[in-house]
C-alpha cells in the first residue's frame, strides 16, 4: 500500500442501486480480501417482547440458504479458507468476511445468499436455540456479568440496549420460531441500513459489479422496527449503598461501577478516551498501580467507554476476594474523585499520546481492522479522512481538553456500583 498517499484519497465510495453505501480500498501487498459490513439496528431494534430474537436471527444467517444447506456452506467456504461471520452489538449488526481474491466472487455469492435468502432450517435452529439456553444459564453464574448488567440497568433501565443480555431470555428463547426469525430478518436486513468496507487485493469495479449482482434482493427498507432499547443516564439517589448480586460458590467478587459515558460521535470522545486510558484503560494505568500493585487486592483492574452514536456507559471493573471488596470499593471511588478533581499531568498526558499515536499503526496493519476504522469513522461522522488524522489529533488534545473531559467522565455526583459474587461466611 503506497504510503505516500493519504488511506482518505485511496478510498473510493460508490452506492448500488438498491442503496449500499460501499467503501472500496485496493491493497495489493497480500492476495487476500476482507470484508467488513455493518447492518444498522442491532439490539435496538429487537421487539421489546422477544429478547433474544435478534442474536438468534443473525447467528442462523450461515447456517443454511435457500439454495444451500449449512454443509454446503461450511464446505464451500472452508475448502477455499474463506470465513464469514456475522455478530451483534447494540446499535448495529456486524459481518465480517476473508478469502483469498481469486475466491472473492465465490465469497460474495453466499454474503449475498445469508443476506438475502436465508432459510432458518429447523434441525439447525433447535441446535442453535439450545446453545444459546445453554450460554444463558452459564451467564447467570458469571459473576462479572451479573455485576455489569445490573450496574448498567440501574443507571439506563433494565431494558437498555448496553444492560439487556443480547442473547434474550430462557423463556423466550426456548419458544422462538423459525417465522419468528424470519420476521425479524424482514425488519432487520435491508439495503439502506447496510454499509460494507471491502480492503485488499480488489480490482474495485469488478467488486462493484459482484456485490451489485449478489445483493440485488435485498430490499431497499425493512420493516417497520420498534424503537427499543434507549435509556439515558439515571445516576442513582445520592448515598445509594452499593449493591450485592449473590452468586453462589464464587472464590472471587467481582465488582462493577458505572456511570454515563460519552459517544463516539461526541466532539470530546478522543478527550475522554484519552483520560480513560490514563486511570483504567492500561496495564499501567492510575488503577492497576493502586488496586494491585500497592494494595496487592486485584490481578487487574479496567475501565472503559462503551458507546456508539449513544453516549452508552463508562464503566469500571475490579474482581477482588470477598474480604475485601469494600476496601476495593472505596479505593475505585476514591481515584475516580481525585482524577476528577486534580486531574492528570503533563506526564501522564505525553504518555498517553505516545502510546495511543504508536500504536495506532499496528491497528492498521490488517484489511481486516483497516475496514472496520473507515466504517466506524463514517459512522460517527468523522469523515473517511479522520484514519489518517487520528494521531495529530491525540498529539493535540491539551491539558485542558482532557482534564474537563475527566471531570465529565468521573464526576459522577453517585456512580452506580454493583458486586457480584458469594458474600456468605467463609470456610
Amino acid at each position: 500500500m503506497d504510503r505516500s498517499v493519504s488511506i482518505a484519497e485511496r478510498v473510493a465510495v460508490a452506492d448500488l442501486a438498491g442503496g449500499v453505501r460501499v467503501h472500496l480500498l485496493e491493497n495489493h501487498a497480500n492476495a487476500t480480501v476482507d470484508v467488513v459490513g455493518l447492518i444498522e439496528g442491532g439490539l435496538r431494534g429487537e421487539p421489546p417482547e422477544l429478547p433474544g430474537v435478534a442474536d438468534l436471527t443473525f447467528a442462523m444467517l450461515d447456517r443454511g440458504t435457500q439454495r444451500r444447506d449449512e454443509r454446503a456452506l461450511a464446505e464451500a467456504l472452508e475448502s477455499n479458507g474463506a470465513v464469514l461471520e456475522y455478530g451483534l452489538g447494540p446499535e448495529v449488526a456486524v459481518l465480517s468476511a476473508r478469502c483469498l481474491s481469486e475466491d472473492l466472487a465465490l465469497l460474495l455469492e453466499i454474503l449475498g445468499e445469508t443476506l438475502c435468502e436465508p432459510a432458518f432450517p429447523e434441525a439447525q435452529l433447535a441446535l442453535e436455540r439450545e446453545e444459546t439456553l445453554v450460554a444463558l444459564r452459564e451467564s447467570a453464574f458469571d459473576t462479572f456479568d451479573r455485576a455489569f448488567r445490573r450496574a448498567v440497568g440501574r443507571l439506563r433501565g433494565e431494558h437498555d440496549i448496553y444492560a439487556r443480555d443480547p442473547l434474550g431470555t430462557e423463556a423466550v428463547v426456548a419458544r422462538l420460531t423459525r417465522a419468528d426469525l424470519a420476521a425479524h430478518h424482514r425488519r432487520a436486513v435491508c439495503a439502506a441500513g447496510l454499509s460494507l468496507a471491502v480492503v485488499g487485493d480488489i480490482d474495485p469495479a469488478q467488486t462493484l459489479d459482484l456485490l451489485e449482482r449478489n445483493l440485488a434482493g435485498l430490499p431497499p427498507a425493512g420493516a417497520a422496527a420498534p424503537a427499543n432499547g434507549t435509556g439515558g443516564a439515571r445516576p442513582a439517589a445520592a448515598g445509594a449503598a452499593w449493591e450485592r448480586v449473590p452468586v453462589p460458590d464464587k472464590e472471587q467478587v467481582e465488582i462493577v461501577v458505572a456511570a454515563p459515558g460519552v459517544s463516539r460521535a461526541d466532539p470530546g470522545f478522543e478527550a475522554a478516551a484519552v483520560a480513560n486510558f490514563i486511570f483504567g484503560g492500561s496495564f499501567v494505568s492510575r488503577l492497576n498501580q493502586q488496586l494491585r500493585d500497592a494494595a496487592g487486592l486485584t490481578y487487574g483492574t479496567q475501565s472503559q467507554i462503551l458507546s456508539g452514536r449513544d453516549a452508552g456507559c463508562w464503566v469500571a471493573s475490579a474482581g477482588v476476594h470477598p474480604d475485601s471488596v469494600e476496601r476495593a470499593i472505596g479505593m475505585l471511588r476514591g481515584e475516580m474523585e481525585r482524577m476528577a478533581e486534580a486531574g492528570v499531568d503533563a506526564a501522564e498526558l505525553e504518555m498517553a499520546q505516545q502510546h495511543l499515536t504508536g500504536s495506532f499503526p499496528i491497528r492498521l496493519e490488517t484489511n481486516r481492522a483497516l475496514a472496520s476504522l473507515l466504517l466506524e469513522s463514517v459512522r460517527f461522522g468523522r469523515g473517511l479522512d479522520y484514519v489518517d488524522r487520528y494521531p495529530a489529533r491525540i498529539r493535540g488534545l491539551t491539558l485542558e481538553e482532557v482534564n474537563a473531559a475527566a471531570r465529565r467522565l468521573l464526576g459522577a455526583p453517585e456512580p452506580v456500583v454493583v458486586a457480584a459474587g458469594d458474600f456468605g461466611p467463609r470456610a
